[in-house]
């Protein structure tokens, strides 16, 4: 026996798989709504008309693009640097093969017969002395001082960039503070207090790159000075006692050191008389 649903039956399981495959085709871009990314956390800044706010987004948002240099802004010196060792562009992310190279290279131009010796300030420099240099040898040597003034200039800019964000973040607290009265009648307070929620995420990664790559520039600077200069400036250790040359004896008729207080035969000094006074009767 054969059984059919009623049409309205029918009806009603065709719009409640119509529903379904609508729901199922428009999740994605309402979780994608639901999810967007803050204009700030886009790379734009909120204009309110209202001038503490405006200048605040957009001073974090010129922030949030300078970050995301940052890293290739403290990483242009070591490429350069791993080209001029000879080593392959790419690997210039590796910091222990760049040390290692700059170190065995400049153990090379120590045996050579070349003096090297970093020099910061008042700018840093390589100092040289020697053997006269050659030509590949000099432009590994103008390379390296490349790479160390670079390398500090980044990690000064980014320093500088780093307090930039935790000045911004101080800024935001208090206009996030004062926002409740001074937008109460704004149509647009939930965006602004949405994009001031955004911004402190926004400076504090901010601020954490910049510090983890003017990490990076500094220590490289160390690991210049560290690999030109181990070895070179040894201090040689002191001689003993025992090796030292004997003293010359005392040329004849010379004269003798005299001692404070005579010779330790003469015959003591007599002590001193008392004063006679001038009262007493010697008859």
């Amino acid at each position: 026996m054969r059984v059919t649903a009623s049409p309205g039956r029918a009806r009603r399981l065709r719009a409640a798989a119509l529903a379904l495959l609508l729901a199922a085709a428009h999740a994605p871009l309402l979780g994608a709504c639901a999810a967007q990314a803050s204009q700030l956390e886009q790379g734009r800044a909120l204009r309110t008309g209202k001038p503490p706010y405006d200048e605040f987004f957009e001073a974090a948002r010129a922030l949030r693009e300078e970050s995301l240099r940052a890293e290739e802004l403290a990483g242009a010196a070591r490429v350069e640097l791993a080209r001029a060792l000879g080593l392959d562009p790419r690997a210039a992310g590796d910091a222990a093969l760049v040390d290692e190279a700059a170190r065995a290279r400049a153990a090379e131009l120590r045996a050579s017969g070349v003096a090297l010796h970093v020099d910061l300030v008042p700018e840093a420099r390589l100092v040289r002395g020697g053997r006269a240099l050659g030509a590949e040898d000099r432009s590994l040597i103008e390379a390296v001082e490349a790479c160390l003034k670079s390398s500090l200039a980044a990690s000064k800019k980014l320093g500088e960039l780093s307090k930039r964000a935790a000045e911004l973040e101080k800024k935001r607290a208090e206009l996030a503070a004062e926002s409740t009265e001074a937008l109460a009648d704004d149509p647009r307070y939930r965006e602004v207090k949405r994009e001031l929620e955004a911004a402190e995420r926004v400076l504090a990664e901010s601020g954490a790159l910049a510090d983890r790559h003017a990490g990076k520039a500094s220590k490289l600077v160390l690991d210049l000075v560290l690999a030109i200069d181990a070895g070179a400036g040894a201090v040689p250790a002191r001689r003993s006692a025992a090796s030292r040359a004997p003293a010359r004896p005392a040329a004849a008729g010379a004269k003798a050191p005299s001692r404070r207080g005579g010779s330790a035969g003469a015959a003591p000094k007599p002590p001193p008389q008392p004063p006679r006074g001038g009262d007493d009767f010697d008859p």
